[in-house]
């Protein structure tokens, strides 16, 4: 994963540099999509991606539609297992492990079959071969391999397109335009009151999502958090936001590997601190085991504002032909 710099978000004279080679990216990237061709497959695809690098929720909203859609019997979510060392395709187990798999394949596990395949198209005919009779994709709206039978962008209100531009200048993989075209649906986390991404995104189904963080028997208000996110300022403003005092946060990168050192690191400042050490679900899974009982777990939960709409929507739009 790319750690997002500075100018991303806001640009600078580096952006401007970088122009040309976005531009050369845009070039390529449009080639690829001409030249490659989507695997149909006799199973509906879901897919859920962002358009910027870096985090933008649509992991726990791939946790979500995968409980909404209550009517489907066997719902396998497919992802590619970033920085796992298995190829794939395989099915997530019980004893599966981060390195191997990646973290959030473990997650997706704990509510239900999770395939993982760096190979997609390879990854659904395994989701096929095991009976599934829905597929949700955690990321590949860029990606050429399977034909989507919907496709959801989730946008992050707080950082919203970055600075606009496409890489390296910006975080863009691809046009805004082109891409809110290709989407049926875009999910923004943000207030539904706000206008801009209406503006923008125009007669598309647009929904709008907060998260929720709850953390298990926790009674204390003052804490000690870390995480390693795509974008750790919106775990902060979450915390923040959820009425949590944080003396201390740590800031890793994404998708990071915690050694002991890390850890223990971390244990002895929060105990001259006396506060309780606070992560999300993704990283408490990369702790090793012998410090996880010193750790809580952020678990983060989605309301999507006019859910019924939503729902409803969704299981039309899998049974059109």
């Amino acid at each position: 994963m790319i750690k997002s710099p500075n100018f991303w978000k806001k640009s600078n004279i580096l952006s401007i540099v970088l122009l040309p080679i976005s531009l050369v990216y845009f070039c390529i990237f449009k080639l690829y999509q001409l030249s490659s061709k989507e695997t149909l497959i006799d199973i509906p695809i879901i897919c859920v991606g962002n358009l910027v690098v870096g985090g933008s929720g649509k992991t726990p909203i791939v946790i979500k539609i995968r409980k909404l859609l209550n009517n489907y019997n066997k719902i396998f979510v497919l992802t590619r297992g970033y920085k796992g060392s298995e190829i794939g395709p395989l099915i997530v187990s019980k004893h599966s492990k981060f390195q191997e798999v990646g973290d959030e394949s473990l997650i997706h596990a704990k509510y239900g079959t999770t395939c993982v395949s760096k190979n997609k198209r390879l990854g659904a005919f395994l989701c096929k071969k095991e009976n599934a009779d829905l597929i949700i994709m955690d990321d590949g709206l860029q990606s050429k391999d399977l034909v989507k039978k919907i496709k959801i962008l989730v946008i992050d209100s707080n950082y919203g397109f970055g600075n606009n531009f496409l890489l390296p200048a910006g975080p863009l993989r691809d046009t805004i335009n082109h891409t809110i075209s290709k989407c049926d649906f875009i999910i923004v986390f943000g207030d539904p009151k706000e206008n801009r991404f209406k503006k923008i995104i125009g007669n598309k189904k647009l929904f709008f999502a907060k998260k929720i963080v709850t953390i298990k028997k926790l009674k204390k208000k003052r804490i000690y958090a870390f995480s390693g996110l795509g974008n750790n300022e919106n775990f902060f403003s979450q915390l923040k936001n959820d009425g949590f005092e944080i003396i201390k946060f740590k800031s890793f990168s994404d998708h990071y590997k915690y050694s002991e050192n890390n850890i223990k690191k971390i244990i002895n400042e929060a105990k001259k601190l006396n506060l309780p050490i606070v992560c999300t679900e993704k990283d408490y899974v990369k702790i090793p085991k012998q410090f996880q009982k010193k750790v809580y777990i952020a678990e983060l939960d989605v309301k999507i504002f006019s859910s019924k709409t939503f729902t409803k929507s969704i299981k039309r739009k899998l049974i059109e032909s």
